[in-house]
């Protein structure tokens, strides 16, 4: 098992992941929102939503037919149940869904490039997971970032200063900034030893959280590989974070896409 997911791990139970997830709400970008609305347009399904940090996209759910939330951070479950107390959240590992019924759900949505919180090994578990669980024809609906975007070679940091006229804010957010760079410069070094490279694929540093969190990359073809293998059909839409269909065309200024991949239906 790489070292990302110690990594990871430890950067999404802090406290400011769990304030970050616990106030997020509505659709990340206008990618999500489109494979969504396609995903849930013909009728109420059985929805299974993996990774669901504070339940943001619970929300975005909920109404749309049966609905479990599942999360392998344990605060991020308690976040999810107390913002939506009416809905059904679990303490569950998506590579391992063995308490949940082959065919059980006919959408699984897996949101905010979370597939990419384990290494090529753990991908392949989770991917076989929800196929398994999945009834024929069912769609996953993911996101994952792109190999080749050109950020993972320039290194942007996400952490910029929010001017107010109070002194007292200011001050902080000033120090917070700087605590950004620190971080920054701590983390690119540690963590750069920890990248992997292929041609296809990588796990690779990523920007968020101060330089917080490793993720794995794929691109096109690495991905419909990996589908295939897993039991899903080779036709696959690819969306970009502004809702346009991209399909194999990733530039490189795709940081991430979004996925609507369907089962496999064997005769």
């Amino acid at each position: 098992m790489h070292r990302m997911e110690d990594i990871n791990r430890q950067t999404w139970s802090n406290s400011w992941a769990l304030r970050e997830y616990g106030r997020g709400k509505g659709y990340i970008d206008e990618g999500e929102r489109v494979v969504l609305d396609r995903a849930t347009a013909d009728g109420p399904k059985r929805v299974l939503d993996i990774g669901v940090g504070g339940g943001r996209t619970a929300g975005l759910l909920q109404g749309k037919g049966d609905y479990l939330g599942i999360d392998y951070t344990p605060e991020m479950v308690e976040l999810a149940r107390r913002n939506h107390p009416s809905l059904t959240f679990r303490h569950m590992d998506a590579r391992d869904l063995s308490a949940l019924p082959d065919g059980a759900f006919d959408l699984v949505n897996f949101s905010y490039n979370g597939i990419d919180s384990v290494d090529q090994e753990g991908r392949m578990a989770v991917l076989r997971e929800v196929a398994r669980v999945l009834e024929p024809g069912g769609q996953f609906v993911f996101s994952t970032f792109h190999r080749n975007w050109d950020g993972f070679s320039k290194l942007p940091d996400y952490r910029h200063i929010e001017w107010t006229l109070d002194p007292l804010r200011l001050s902080f957010r000033l120090f917070r900034f700087i605590e950004g760079g620190i971080l920054k410069a701590v983390r690119t070094r540690r963590h750069a030893a920890l990248e992997v490279r292929a041609a296809d694929h990588a796990i690779l540093m990523h920007g968020a959280h101060d330089f917080g969190i490793m993720v794995h990359t794929t691109t096109y073809p690495h991905l419909i590989g990996q589908l295939r293998e897993a039991g899903f059909a080779e036709v696959i839409e690819v969306f970009n974070r502004d809702g346009e269909r991209i399909d194999a065309d990733w530039s490189g200024s795709v940081e991430y896409v979004h996925v609507i991949a369907r089962k496999r239906v064997t005769s």
